[in-house]
């Protein structure tokens, strides 16, 4: 009786019951009959077979003309390729009507946002280019440190080492450097000439190679301080005892990245050596810790010697250094994923703009003396080549997902934000020394610059505050603005002190805001955003899931939706 009463009435209820809904029925009124059985004979007949890919809830799907009947087109097993079928519905046998897919082993990560994994492989794809067998266990990590290392031990041969120009130092120093290059050639000879090589020899060899290009590294620095003691209250009118040039800290930088053996000869970091790496950090953050105490004595001592503007333009000089010194450390020793990810960055662009040391005359990579300000370059190239070793990176957790770009977009916001913020201070205490005659520029262009760095700072603010707080779209866009107003004033501030100064894109002349403005614009729009479920980008989910994880776990009362507005509209009661 009741399958009756369903089967008079025009308007049945039984049909919101339906599994897979398709939703391509009204609803602001009940179908009737002749709608209602176009919809249900293709569930009914597909009842039983899950679909390929079920239908979205705001999807409408046409099912009334589907045949049921016709042969399924499926993909062939061997070799993935998508048969054609003819106008009767079978499939074309002709193999130049058959859609081949791409082949399962090449994989594209343009524009995807992220890295390859290790379910992937250890290798990156070089579109198509497969080493050799015997090659297989290289990997790309170790190997780029070997470049690394490589790159700079020969630019330490062409750079500044020492101030002064002491030919017993500087003898000690390219004997090291050339044994160091010695080294690092044969053991790569004995690792992949041999058919089974020794590789407890080729990590002894490694270790012997690099050793006196670390000694003669630290003898200098060393050496500089003992004999800058005597000096740290005298005047210097014409130069520091020793000094410490670029090439002494690309030494220091080589023999580290060198010095620990890779996983292509067999070593694999354990627990006592992710300590020993933590514990080596430890060890040059207390070493700068000295030397800041020292400079700040040889800062007292000069007022009354050599003159307060010496010391004023050298205490300045000393804030910016020990604040990037302090940022790196920190965020190193307290595993702060998205900090130690930003600050090896900024290293590296450190150290490759210091490569260019005698070209571009910068001067973050000026040579620097314990008896004429803070040595730090030494320490913050020291601390970078631990941080990058194979046994401190197997102990952090980094990644680059989607997501992750925009936390390292705000890191470099902040980032700027706090060494504009120094600058400013920089540029201020220059403009008093210039009085004295011994800041680089006049009063005027020092408080023009402190002006900008400002302007710097609040920019930053705006484009750090944009990312967390404003809707995805705008945030994203407020973002890439914010970066290029970055590049472009940076740029310009590069170029007036360049002409004014004679200074390079240093840290307090531009040239952190041109480089934080290119890395934020390009890590906000290269990375493709996430995608939802039907592979469409989707900017506000990316930003839902960044701000969740940047801000910690959500709270349940997040998922209740807001009904303020809608309890506050005055309604009428129906039929009135």
């Amino acid at each position: 009786m009741d399958r009756e009463r369903h089967e008079d009435d025009p308007g049945g209820a039984d049909w919101i019951f339906a599994a897979d809904d398709p939703h391509n029925l009204p609803t602001d009124r009940l179908p009737d009959r002749a709608e209602f059985d176009r919809y249900a004979t293709p569930l009914l007949a597909r009842r039983g077979v899950d679909p390929v890919r079920p239908p979205g809830e705001n999807e409408t799907v046409d099912l009334s003309g589907l045949d049921l009947q016709a042969p399924a087109a499926e993909p062939a097993a061997a070799t993935g390729a998508i048969p054609l079928l003819g106008p009767d519905g079978d499939p074309v046998d002709d193999e130049a009507l058959v859609a081949p897919l791409v082949r399962p082993g090449a994989v594209s990560y343009a524009r995807s946002g992220t890295t390859p994994n290790r379910e992937d492989g250890d290798e990156i794809p070089w579109n198509g280019f497969v080493l050799p067998d015997r090659f297989t266990e290289l990997g790309v990590f170790d190997a780029l440190r070997d470049v690394a290392a490589l790159i700079c031990l020969a630019a330490a041969l062409t750079t500044t080492f020492t101030l002064a120009h002491s030919p017993l130092l500087e003898l000690l120093g390219k004997l090291a450097i050339g044994g160091a290059l010695l080294a690092l050639l044969l053991v790569h000879v004995l690792r992949w000439v041999p058919r089974a090589p020794a590789l407890p020899a080729v990590r002894l060899l490694r270790i012997i190679g690099m050793l006196p290009a670390l000694a003669a590294a630290v003898t200098v620095v060393v050496a500089d301080l003992v004999l800058s003691l005597p000096k740290l209250f005298a005047s210097l009118p014409e130069g520091p005892p020793l000094g410490i040039g670029i090439g002494v800290s690309l030494l220091l930088l080589g023999a580290v990245l060198g010095i620990e053996p890779r996983a292509h000869e067999g070593y694999v970091p354990q627990a006592p050596a992710r300590r020993a790496a933590r514990s080596l950090l430890i060890g040059v953050g207390i070493a700068a810790a000295v030397a800041l105490l020292i400079a700040l004595v040889m800062i007292v001592g000069r007022i009354f010697t050599t003159g307060w503007p010496y010391s004023l333009i050298a205490f300045a000089n000393t804030v910016i250094s020990a604040l990037l010194l302090g940022i790196v450390l920190v965020s190193a020793l307290r595993r702060e994923r998205s900090w130690y990810v930003l600050s090896t960055a900024v290293v590296a662009a450190l150290v490759i703009a210091a490569l260019a040391d005698n070209t571009l005359e910068l001067q973050f990579a000026a040579p620097l003396s314990f008896a004429s300000g803070f040595v730090y370059l030494p320490f913050l190239v020291a601390a970078f080549g631990l941080m990058i070793s194979r046994s401190f990176v197997r102990s952090m957790p980094v990644s680059f997902r989607r997501t992750d770009w925009l936390v390292y977009c705000v890191r470099a916001f902040e980032f700027s934000a706090l060494m504009h913020a120094a600058a400013v201070l920089w540029h201020l205490l220059a403009a008093i020394a210039a009085l004295g005659g011994r800041a680089p520029g006049s009063p005027a262009l020092h408080l023009i610059d402190a002006v900008v760095c400002v302007c710097f700072v609040v920019v930053s603010l705006f484009g750090r505050t944009s990312l967390l707080s404003r809707p995805a779209v705008s945030a994203r866009a407020s973002g890439v603005v914010a970066g290029l107003i970055l590049v472009v004033v940076g740029f310009l501030d590069v170029i007036v002190n360049s002409l004014a100064m004679a200074a390079g894109a240093g840290l307090v002349t531009g040239g952190t805001a041109l480089a934080i403005g290119l890395a934020v614009a390009l890590m906000l729009t290269v990375p493709a955003p996430v995608r939802d479920e039907f592979g469409s980008p989707d900017v506000t989910r990316m930003f839902a899931d960044f701000r969740a994880r940047d801000g910690g776990s959500p709270s349940l009362l997040d998922r209740v939706p807001d009904i303020t507005a809608e309890t506050a509209q005055r309604k009428t009661f129906p039929g009135r």
